[in-house]
């Protein structure tokens, strides 16, 4: 697994804050957009003036949004990407958007955890829901800011790892899937060996439950015998919390979000 960063390297509480902060507020967009095919759906029903209507409410309630981020102190800290998303009309946001910023709530529970906010991560077979956007009720910004504090390093890091672990255990099924590894390794251990040995571990530490079948746990069956829907949700909920996790512990160049690798 990838070294430790020293402490001093790490983006701080307030960093980490504002992180969250932002990109709830990309996820929020995101959710109270209409979905592409009802806003096609209704146009088919709707005046010139109905679709004008509901160009200038989406348009109002951004506008608010984006006021909201700027009296907060978050706008300057988004990169362009994000700022591009924000300033992106209802009728304009690709798909490729929404399922990015649809996903960003693991990063946010993620984010929420290591701020304390947050007791316990979902397990990684289980999408986080809105709850996991959990900062403190009735407090502003600032003093929100004012007050952040990060868990301990030790404690974030070992999450990280697990992040990382998962996100190793998604990439073998791919690169065994395509042949990319071999079943048998020059070593005289098999995959599934490895798998089997990662497995009981990682349950040891706490990353999952009891194995299933020598293999990490997943919707209650074996890894290896999820079927593509529930790899692919575990897939990307492992992605996005790996670089969440990475981000916070300082893997990022320069703490730049939209430059976070994670590589296993």
């Amino acid at each position: 697994m990838s070294s430790k960063v020293e402490q001093a390297q790490r983006p701080s509480a307030q960093d980490a804050l504002r992180r969250a902060m932002i990109l709830t507020h990309i996820h929020v967009k995101a959710a109270a957009t209409p979905p592409d095919e009802i806003i096609a759906q209704l146009s088919e029903k709707w005046a010139e003036e109905d679709r004008a209507k509901f160009v200038a409410g989406m348009r109002a309630l951004n506008d608010t949004q984006q006021s909201r981020m700027r009296t907060a102190g978050l706008w300057e800290h988004m990169d362009a990407s994000e700022l591009a998303f924000m300033k992106t009309g209802a009728l304009e946001m690709s798909m490729r958007q929404r399922i990015d910023a649809s996903w960003a709530i693991e990063s946010i529970a993620c984010l929420c955890w290591a701020l304390g906010y947050l007791k316990q991560l979902p397990p990684y077979d289980q999408q986080a829901s809105k709850e996991v956007i959990a900062f403190p009720k009735g407090e502003r910004a600032p003093s929100l800011l004012e007050r952040a504090q990060l868990r301990a390093p030790d404690e974030i890091d070992r999450q990280r790892d697990w992040a990382e672990l998962w996100h190793w255990r998604c990439r073998t099924r791919r690169l065994m899937a395509s042949a990319e590894i071999p079943a048998q390794l020059p070593n005289g251990m098999s995959m599934d060996e490895v798998i089997a040995m990662a497995a009981g571990k990682a349950a040891e530490a706490g990353a999952l439950g009891t194995p299933i079948g020598g293999d990490f746990p997943a919707f209650g069956k074996a890894f290896r015998e999820m079927v593509d829907g529930e790899f692919g949700v575990v897939m990307s909920i492992s992605q996005e919390r790996h670089k969440a996790l990475n981000w916070i512990c300082g893997h990022a160049p320069g703490n730049q979000w939209g430059e976070t690798r994670t590589d296993t």
